[in-house]
């Protein structure tokens, strides 16, 4: 009997990870008699040894995964959306809509990385959402971003970027919807000191037409400064965007998933104008505000636009706002506002915000947010926007409502 409970305990002990629980176990058996003190010390001396054994076992192991994949990081997130627009003259609208995303990121070896994500929507690039409809139909998932990264060793802080991305440009949704993921080519740099000078730049085709040479496409470069001053965060850029080939292309050519109004364009759908763009962006953060165990950050910022191409009067765009907090970790939260105009071909109608009355061009409006923070990982947030158009190509009004739960993962 006394052999049957030795070895009932040494099985116990060593399938256990050795610590005070197992020499507390070994103390109670020495203690009723059970045990010698000798037999005990064999056992403690035994199960060591095995749990050794059982680490250089396992870290064998974790040794032959390849790199890459203990490199991988996955993530994702899901939003579930409550959304009512008040257009004026039209029936109240009200929807509900889920948006998931779900994706990672790989370095496969310190100069390579590769990522992807896939995501719901439809064809719109500006846009993620499904909307509940259809009885219950299936939803679509997407390819959002496919995209092989290489960081030369040769050119230090430097990444060339090619595939399926996200932005590589510093931005507001006065440009670019945070939808948007660009196709092609970009090489971005920015080195690693607390004050540090960016650049970016990428080339992106827009439509591959088969037997022409001369397909729409665009250029970007932007150059920015991203550190502090006088100990406060603060961020700017100016970046030169260059589209070629848009003009007397269709723009159901050019965005078959997705036609949105306020650009200028011919009676058959062609745009009327070119669009070169000058676009500066700035944010600074000049004080915290003490809210319990919490600091408020206060942030300002703006984005100014210019087209400068030719002939084009509606050829400006300006957004102003501030955020107050951040709904990161549970029970933080945010206040934000912002005030937008956005001139019929200050951008190009497709790749900018699509929310604000309904999106795209030709619009003014207000934007105010609240997001709490329920969890570490999720939050509820809600938003109200009051859009109208500045009459140009259009003449819609409408407010909407937004009621979000986000969670992170």
């Amino acid at each position: 009997m006394k052999r049957l409970i030795v070895a009932v305990t040494l099985m116990l002990t060593t399938a256990l990870a050795f610590g005070s629980e197992v020499e507390r176990l070994v103390d109670k058996l020495v203690e009723k008699g059970i045990l010698t003190q000798g037999e005990a010390y064999k056992i403690v001396a035994e199960a060591k040894e095995e749990a050794r054994k059982d680490e250089v076992a396992m870290k064998g192991e974790i040794d032959k995964v390849p790199a890459w994949i203990k490199n991988t990081k996955f993530k994702g997130d899901a939003r579930l959306r409550y959304e009512m627009q008040d257009k004026e003259g039209k029936t109240d609208r009200h929807r509900g809509r889920i948006r998931v995303r779900w994706g990672f990121d790989t370095q496969v070896n310190p100069q390579i990385k590769f990522g992807l994500r896939i995501a719901s929507g439809s064809a719109e690039q500006t846009s993620t959402n499904q909307t509940f409809t259809n009885s219950f139909s299936s939803k679509n998932l997407w390819l959002d971003k496919a995209y092989v990264s290489y960081s030369p060793i040769s050119i230090p802080y430097t990444s060339i970027i090619g595939g399926k991305m996200s932005n590589p440009f510093y931005n507001t949704d006065l440009v670019w919807d945070g939808d948007v993921t660009p196709e092609g080519l970009a090489v971005t740099f920015k080195n690693s000191t607390a004050n540090s000078l960016f650049l970016n730049a990428g080339f992106f085709p827009l439509l591959e037409i088969s037997g022409d040479y001369n397909d729409p496409y665009l250029l970007g470069a932007q150059v920015g400064f991203s550190g502090k001053i006088a100990e406060k965060k603060f961020n700017a850029g100016l970046a030169y965007y260059r589209y070629e080939g848009l003009k007397d292309t269709l723009q159901a050519d050019i965005s078959p998933g997705y036609e949105p109004d306020g650009n200028t364009l011919t009676p058959g759908g062609a745009y009327v104008y070119n669009y070169n763009l000058w676009d500066f962006n700035i944010d600074f953060t000049p004080f915290e505000i003490p809210a319990g165990s919490f600091k408020l950050p206060v942030k300002f910022y703006g984005n100014y636009v210019v087209n400068k191409a030719d002939d084009v009067d509606e050829d400006t765009g300006y957004l102003v706002g501030f955020n107050i907090g951040k709904a990161s970790k549970k029970g933080s939260w945010q206040l934000g506002y912002n005030y937008r105009k956005v001139e019929a071909d200050c951008v190009p109608a497709i790749f900018n915000d699509s929310d604000m009355n309904g999106g795209a061009t030709d619009i003014k409006g207000h934007k105010l947010g609240f997001t709490y923070a329920l969890t570490d990982h999720s939050t509820m947030g809600i938003a109200y926007l009051i859009g109208e158009s500045l009459g140009v190509n259009r003449t819609d009004e409408r407010n909407t409502l937004q009621l979000d739960y986000i969670v992170k993962f």
